[in-house]
């Protein structure tokens, strides 16, 4: 193959990769998110005393 070719193909594996990551904690921040939001009140007053 012809390293222009190659070159272009690692540029888009690598973003790829990129918005793969980004998504991936994005779904994990909304998904924490969203558990915290979803504790009662006395649990998320006693979540930080140890």
């Amino acid at each position: 193959m012809n390293d222009t070719l190659d070159r272009w193909i690692q540029r888009v594996t690598l973003a790829t990769m990129v918005a793969l990551a980004a998504t991936l904690l994005a779904v994990g921040v909304s998904l924490y998110a969203s558990r915290s939001e979803a504790l009662p009140p006395a649990a998320q007053a006693t979540q930080g005393v140890p």
